[in-house]
């Protein structure tokens, strides 16, 4: 195998957590204000139990070719060719993943924390990060999250307790009036955005050691991450209102501003800007390393490391090239990312598994 080393199924859950987390900690609470508007925080609680349900057919999928990851078992259930152009779109979405997170931290640092910092710069910084974990091996990425989790968890329950005195229940009224199609795109956004970019993990999934209890605690961490965006979401329309949400792409930054208790405790954004960094390098360093042993697999290459160097240069120029500025990704970016999210995070796997039960099913027939 082209992995050599292993994680148990904590070091998983935490991966899937961060993942889950990630860079919609910052950007979550907007976008899917943006479609749900007062009614953004109804959308974020019905999507945690269908997010579970989406990550539950991941688990099946790797369940039914247990030493298999994602390009194995679109290449045993489609055939060769087939397979191997399924395998394509998804290594184009993990590199394009990848380098957009990777601009995202740009973008979100140049504007606003080290304004005169160039953006190259602060991507250079981020890509060898990355790198230097993947070098590492899985063991290692595993082991960072888990050290690195209860900082995340920690610091987004501090936000939320210490804007309570800040809470304006009226922000949330009038409930329900926003219309159907609205809600259905929040309840959309709230499955596609966290848990549809989970799909990295099928890559990894492979190199955990079978321990009990390993799906009821895979679920519980994809909820909980969820769980804890959908807190962001509420909190965030509480007190700035469903108009500054949607239009503060960093919601979560300009609450962490607020934060004002006796005046001694305020200006925490730069510990909000840390722990954002963390849970976007984690899922950067997934979609990187998914992209390296898929290439490596597609190839038939005896180990993936070779690869990380490659892989970190061209992440380094899409990440300069994927968007001009932010507003392009706002604008023009954001819209189309869902549909992309629904087609290789839920019809794709669907189809595939699709594919599998006819095929079993026209096997038994045959044998019988």
């Amino acid at each position: 195998m082209l992995e050599q080393g292993r994680i148990g199924t904590r070091q998983l859950s935490t991966l899937i957590f961060m993942m889950v987390v990630g860079d919609m900690m910052l950007i979550y609470p907007s976008v899917i204000t943006s479609y749900a508007k007062q009614d953004a925080w109804i959308c974020a609680l019905i999507g945690i139990p269908l997010g579970m349900a989406l990550t539950l057919m991941f688990l099946k999928l790797c369940n039914l070719y247990p030493e298999k990851n994602l390009i194995q078992i679109a290449r045993s259930i489609l055939g060769f060719w087939p397979g191997t152009l399924v395998s394509g779109f998804y290594l184009f979405f993990f590199v394009i993943g990848a380098s957009t997170h990777t601009r995202e931290v740009g973008d979100f640092l140049t504007s606003e924390i080290f304004q005169y910092t160039p953006i190259r710069v602060i991507i250079l910084m981020f890509v060898i990060t990355v790198g230097w974990g993947l070098y590492h091996g899985l063991e290692t990425m595993g082991r960072s999250s888990e050290l690195l989790m209860p900082i995340l968890i920690v610091f987004i329950l501090v936000l939320a307790f210490c804007l309570l005195p800040q809470v304006d229940p009226s922000n949330l009224k009038p409930v329900t009036d926003t219309g159907v199609v609205p809600i259905l795109q929040g309840i959309l956004i709230s499955i596609i955005y966290p848990i549809g970019e989970l799909v990295p993990i099928m890559m990894i999934i492979p190199y955990t050691l079978k321990q009990a209890h390993q799906t009821r605690d895979v679920l519980m961490a994809a909820g909980l991450g969820n769980l804890l965006l959908a807190i962001l979401v509420t909190i965030s329309l509480l007190v700035l209102g469903a108009f500054l949400t949607q239009h503060n792409i960093y919601a979560s930054f300009i609450l962490s501003q607020k934060i004002n208790i006796g005046g001694f405790f305020e200006r925490i954004e730069a510990i909000m800007a840390s722990s954002w960094l963390i849970s976007t390098y984690v899922k950067a360093m997934v979609y990187m390393y998914a992209f390296i042993v898929g290439c490596a697999e597609l190839f038939k290459l005896k180990q993936y490391r070779i690869l990380i160097l490659p892989a970190s240069l061209l992440i380094f120029g899409l990440a300069n090239l994927v968007s001009p500025n932010l507003t392009f990704i706002v604008i023009t970016v954001v819209p189309y990312w869902v549909d992309w999210d629904t087609t290789l995070s839920i019809i794709l796997p669907g189809l595939l598994l699709l594919v599998h039960m006819s095929k079993k099913r026209w096997k038994n027939k045959s044998s019988g």
